[in-house]
């Protein structure tokens, strides 16, 4: 999972970088996130964070899953990558 801050939202009031410095840091007028991807484990800090953030400024996304390494032949298969083996 991905989080981000919406700077337009965000009132720069501190609580996320005080709460988790390893992960948000404040700028001259917002918040900023450190990286981007939560581990498993940060997840449901990061939520509680968010949840008491007072302007609701943190964002979260699913991250995307990288795409298979076979390309479409147009013909609902994918054609193997030229290092795969067929069968």
């Amino acid at each position: 999972m991905k989080v981000k801050i919406d700077p337009s939202r965000c009132v720069g009031c501190g609580l996320c970088a005080e709460t988790y410095p390893r992960l948000f840091v404040m700028g001259p007028f917002h918040a900023r996130v450190r990286r981007t991807t939560l581990t498993p484990q940060e997840e449901p800090l990061v939520a509680q964070i968010a949840e008491d953030c007072p302007s609701g400024a943190l964002r979260f996304e699913e991250e995307e899953v990288p795409a298979l390494a076979g390309r479409s032949a147009g013909n609902g298969y994918d054609e193997p990558a030229h290092d795969e083996e067929v069968g």
